[in-house]
């Protein structure tokens, strides 16, 4: 699955840690402070939350599998005027048609959710203007790992919940994670990969590790892996299903493996697409989809369990990389 590479990793850093004002109280010992945001959309959808850039509502997907902060034009909202010459030169984005289009560093007065405010932002523009929309908002964007990276977050999508927590590096306390997941759960070791997070799986008690990745529809692994670790397959849909990665279509179907297993968690004949043409598996929204999950990156660990959450509205399968599937390379 292909992803937006940058350079700019620290360009929205400044987003981070100005978020928590005096007034926000800690709660735990390992908590500096926390805020909670209602998600938009429905069950397929990856998780969306609303945000305002300079006061103006939009909404930006969440996904560890992208890096920075990225937006497009939309009806409502222009941000051409915004272009920031002297944060970096104009970089170019290698796009799925295999050329160069130019992708821009800018500036916001304000970046805000739930009350709180970023002054002076800074996000990339990708070339192009975005179609979609979620209740009433337009989708513009997503939100990537430079900013999430920075918090342990709490997804509940079956609730429609997420909550970011400021956490001390270091500190871990089994009674806090216990009230904050507020029932039994899994944990795992989180592995940093390239500045994009994985953790262990087992297919089959085949051990691999799998990218964290909520805006991919389903998980899925390469096709290659099936002979590569020696994993039975107990059934193979007809149904293929083709993408597009740099201009290169790929194939993938929906297979059931004897289990999946995540740390002490096991799923047994679980679905998952296999696919040609990738070198990676990814974690996608089906793992979150029924789940509470907290990804807690700076502490380098996982926890979830099944939530106890109501469905929702299925949602119109919102992703980002229905939008645009491409890998941006700025210099």
């Amino acid at each position: 699955m292909s992803k937006w590479k940058t350079s700019l990793s620290g360009a929205v850093l400044g987003l981070c840690c100005l978020w928590w004002l005096p007034a926000a109280e800690a709660r735990h010992s390992c908590i500096v402070a926390s805020i909670s945001e209602t998600l938009l959309g429905g069950q397929s959808d990856t998780p969306l939350m609303p945000v305002k850039i300079n006061n103006q509502p939009a909404a930006l997907f969440l996904s560890y599998d992208y890096e920075s902060i990225y937006v497009k034009n939309s009806a409502s909202m222009n941000f051409d005027k915004l272009v920031d010459e002297s944060s970096w030169e104009t970089g170019y984005v290698l796009n799925t048609f295999g050329t160069r289009e130019k992708a821009h560093a800018i500036r916001v007065k304000t970046f805000s959710f739930g009350g709180f405010n970023v002054p002076d932002a800074k996000l990339v523009l990708l070339k192009g203007e975005s179609k979609q929309s979620v209740q009433g908002l337009p989708v513009i964007g997503i939100i990537g790992n430079v900013f999430l990276n920075n918090f342990a977050v709490l997804f509940d999508i079956k609730s429609r919940k997420i909550t970011f927590f400021e956490v001390k590096d270091g500190c871990e306390n089994k009674e806090e994670i216990t009230k904050i997941m507020g029932g039994d759960f899994h944990e795992v070791n989180i592995n940093a990969n390239a500045n994009r997070l994985e953790v262990a799986v087992r297919i089959s008690g085949r051990k691999m590790h799998f990218f964290i990745n909520p805006d991919l529809d389903m998980t899925e692994m390469p096709v290659g892996w099936l002979a590569d670790y020696h994993i039975p397959l107990v059934k193979k849909d007809e149904k293929s299903e083709v993408r597009f990665n740099l201009n290169e279509g790929y194939i993938s179907n929906i297979a059931t493996v004897e289990s999946l297993s995540i740390g002490d968690d096991t799923e047994k004949n679980r679905k998952i697409k296999v696919a040609d043409k990738i070198f990676e598996g990814s974690l996608g929204l089906d793992f979150f989809a029924d789940k509470v999950v907290l990804v807690d990156a700076v502490n380098s660990r996982m926890y979830f369990r099944k939530s106890d959450g109501v469905s929702q509205d299925p949602g119109h399968n919102l992703h980002f990389e229905t939008s645009k599937n491409a890998n941006i390379d700025v210099k």
